[in-house]
């Protein structure tokens, strides 16, 4: 994982990447040697191990860089003109307002071969695209569009979180001359999303509402297309969000029920049985598209299953950290795939603090002792995942524990009823009276999570959660297992005294540099301008409320205690700074005033040649208020007079910072 990571800090070349892998392979192969003449201590392994598993990393990193491979398409786009694609649909994604969403896998580029993927999206008005289909596009270079990067500060980096998932480019067919051939071929991907699609049909059929058809589609399928935005934000109130991605609890049940239906199997052959049980498994995870939280999922429960059989002793670690080595051999980018990183830290924290929670608290009665252990399962997977929450997703839900007690067993239900359907399904039975089940328990699942949802403040949201405050997090978190698990040790306690101490060192540290700084932000929002002046824990926002970008909104909460909303006068000074902000009046001449700074907002109609030489300003602002056709025209002029040009759309928000102390 470290070499991993390290590879992103470009900490070493591909040369120096294969000859550490080859020195820490031949390091262990002599230690491994010279042991079978010479006691070795392990601890002479620890560090070639630790050395050479960096090194894994490395390598692994690098042979999915495929940028770097001479036929990737990036290679192969020629500019400023037309370029003929020809690509293959490989993955349908979740659909935006306007827009269905997919992955495309280049076939070639101008009549040559490449490799590579690309989004693809089209207007929800054309016909629909099926995973398997070829396209052949005639497009513009300009039309292979490069991912938005991160605009405005605490902003997603949307175009680096599209490199994880290899895409660096996305073609828009709105305006595109495009033609659908469909479905050539058949591979394991295709066969996935015919089965798929025959079961979707199978539950759009159903008279049910289409909140519980979306909902049913995404607990069964893992598709989210169809799911409805409220039912999403219910479910995210509640804490039970995690039910929606196909993940663990998922992969259990369906091992459970599979346990339960091939169990006459296993006395005549337990080899038939872990080939049906395991290969149901992979065959769900076909179904639902090869997700990175399935495959995580099916890979460690089949270790597990064959564990299990085997009745040899089961190292649930073990099990657990060899699905993220496969996982990670198959795709080193999974690490940064948040799916992967709360699905590994929920697991890992159950099977850690579980045990330990749950003997505070013993039971004797069989029924009680259930909602107990589930109440302590909810607790354990809170504490593993609760870091990940707060920094990716900046809210915490109140009523989790109440929520997943009402969810959980029910899903369990709805799950088993919906694996059985599947599998009548394909033999064509008459089975009426289970949908009408499964829509029954879908609808009270809803009502569960609407009615918690609606409680007082049952979301903390807009919470403040810095890098190092989740790394302390996590630290924290092995600490209390290692308290739970020994709390008479006097060590531990010493060592969480010490954490406690330096985690307010570490609040204390953050709040100084806030209070401290001062900044003035030009903001990146289309068509309305946003300009900021923020002061320690004050931020004055120089427009309407109602205009300002939600996304925005939140951002502010997070960072400041006050804020408020103030218009914009035309002439700010801060610092040493004097600005000149231009809207659509187009007013700029005042006598006896210079700016440093000219901020053009709003498309103001002024001639820039003129307004440079009567104001002759150091640095000329654009924002996103403006008509692109304005802004190339300014471009042009301020270049032409040697005058600095700043545009937020294209180099993010611009920012001027000053420190309180020295003012």
């Amino acid at each position: 994982m470290l070499g991993i990571v390290g590879y992103d800090w470009h900490i070493c070349s591909a040369i120096c990447i294969y000859a550490g892998l080859s020195l820490g392979i031949l390091t262990l192969l002599v230690l491994h040697r010279l042991q079978k003449k010479v006691f070795w201590p392990a601890f002479y392994f620890t560090f070639p191990v630790l050395f050479t598993g960096f090194f894994i990393g490395q390598s692994l990193a690098l042979r999915t860089d495929v940028r770097q491979f001479d036929r990737h398409y990036t290679h192969f786009i020629k500019a400023k003109t037309s370029n003929f694609i020809q690509l293959k649909i490989v993955n349908q994604l979740k659909s935006t307002p306007y827009f269905r969403q997919y992955t495309g896998q280049m076939l070639t580029l101008n009549k040559q071969k490449v490799i590579g993927n690309v989004l693809i999206k089209m207007p929800k008005t054309n016909q629909g695209l099926k995973v398997g289909d070829r396209l052949d596009i005639l497009v513009d270079s300009l039309q292979i569009k490069n991912f938005e990067t991160v605009k405005n500060p605490d902003g997603f980096d949307y175009k680096k979180f599209m490199a994880r998932n290899k895409l660096f480019h996305q073609i828009n067919l709105t305006n595109v001359a495009y033609k659908i051939i469909r479905k050539t071929g058949s591979d394991i991907f295709n066969t996935g999303a015919n089965f798929r699609e025959y079961f979707i049909a199978n539950l759009t059929r159903q008279n049910w509402s289409q909140s519980v058809k979306g909902l049913a589609i995404a607990l069964l399928l893992g598709q989210r297309q169809d799911l409805s935005p409220d039912i999403y934000q219910y479910f995210q109130a509640t804490g039970t969000v995690h039910i929606l991605a196909i993940s663990g609890l998922h992969i259990g049940i369906l091992l459970i029920f599979l346990n339960f239906i091939f169990k006459p199997v296993k006395y005549k052959s337990k080899v038939v049985f872990l080939l049906l049980t395991i290969g149901f498994l992979w065959f769900y995870a076909m179904l639902t598209g090869f997700s990175p939280s399935v495959l995580r999922a099916v890979i460690m429960f089949s270790f597990l299953q064959l564990g299990l059989q085997s009745k040899r002793a089961l190292n649930i670690y073990n099990s657990l950290f060899l699905a993220a080595l496969v996982m990670l051999i198959i795709n080193p980018d999974f690490l940064y795939q948040l799916g992967f990183q709360m699905s590994f830290m929920a697991v890992l924290s159950i099977v850690s603090f579980y045990p330990l929670l749950s003997s505070l608290t013993p039971v004797s009665h069989k029924f009680l002792k259930w909602w107990v252990d589930l109440f302590w399962v909810s607790v354990a997977a809170q504490i593993g995942v609760l870091p990940l929450t707060l920094f990716y997703f900046h809210q915490f839900p109140k009523y989790f524990f109440i929520a997943n007690l009402l969810t959980v067993p029910l899903l369990f239900v709805i799950l088993i009823t919906g694996f059985l359907l599947m599998i009548l399904s394909l033999t064509h039975l008459d089975i009426e009276f289970l949908y009408k089940f499964l829509g029954f328990l879908i609808q009270v699942l809803i009502d569960i999570n609407r009615w918690i949802a609606g409680w007082p403040h049952s979301l903390i949201q807009d919470i403040f959660f810095s890098k190092p405050m989740l790394l302390m997090s996590i630290a924290g978190g092995l600490l209390l297992y290692l308290l739970l698990k020994r709390p008479r040790t006097f060590k531990y306690w010493r060592w969480f005294g010490v954490w406690i101490i330096s985690f307010e060192l570490l609040l204390l540290y953050q709040e100084y540099n806030r209070q401290h700084i001062r900044q003035y932000i030009i903001y990146k929002q289309y068509k309305v301008p946003v300009v900021a002046e923020a002061n320690g824990n004050n931020l004055v926002v120089y427009q309407d409320s109602s205009l300002v970008n939600n996304y925005l909104l939140k951002s502010f909460n997070r960072h400041y205690s006050h804020i408020t909303f103030d218009s914009l006068s035309f002439y700010k000074r801060f610092k040493n700074w004097q600005i000149l902000h231009v809207d659509s009046l187009g007013v700029y001449q005042f006598k006896h005033f210079q700016p440093d700074i000219v901020v053009l907002q709003s498309s103001p109609k002024i001639n820039l040649d003129r307004l440079i030489l009567y104001l002759k300003p150091k640095l000329i602002v654009v924002d996103g208020s403006n008509y692109p056709s304005y802004i190339r025209r300014w471009q042009h002029s301020a270049n032409q007079y040697h005058t600095t040009f700043y545009n937020v759309n294209d180099q993010g928000a611009f920012i001027l910072k000053a420190n309180k102390i020295d003012d």
